[in-house]
């Protein structure tokens, strides 16, 4: 049985961002019927799939629970992410998003601020993560 009969529970919000690095899940030109001719990659990928299309249960939650209360950078962040998830930021969207990239500069937010340390941080490189988790272990 998939997944050794225990039942899984996935979340996230899966529309939130594309997928790092063209995922298995989203790929047209992976199916989920294994072939002799695939390498391993090829096999995991079909077999990931596969499994994927075996769920049987989804609940879509529709309520926002964890911003219920919120300030007003908070519901900027919240208004931004939804018109990003439909390919609709304004500009206003886009300079506020701006405004959140760290950086060296004096108007750029710090990583070292004490508000950032127990805060959830996107980066584009798996080196950046492993520096910032070194950091947060210091």
């Amino acid at each position: 049985m998939p997944y050794g009969g225990i039942n899984i529970i996935f979340s996230g919000d899966f529309a939130q961002l594309p997928p790092v690095f063209g995922s298995p899940l989203y790929s047209g030109t992976i199916g989920t019927q294994l072939m002799s001719q695939m390498s391993v990659q090829g096999q995991e990928a079909a077999i990931g799939k596969a499994l994927w299309h075996q769920m049987t249960t989804v609940v879509i939650l529709r309520k926002n629970m964890r911003q219920r209360t919120q300030t007003a950078e908070d519901a900027k962040l919240r208004t931004s992410l939804e018109n990003m998830r439909y390919a609709a930021c304004t500009p206003e969207d886009i300079k506020f998003l701006k405004s959140r990239i760290t950086g060296r500069h004096l108007d750029q937010p710090k990583l070292s601020n004490k508000e950032f340390r127990n805060v959830s941080i996107i980066t584009a490189l798996n080196a950046q993560k492993d520096r910032i988790n070194e950091l947060g272990s210091v």
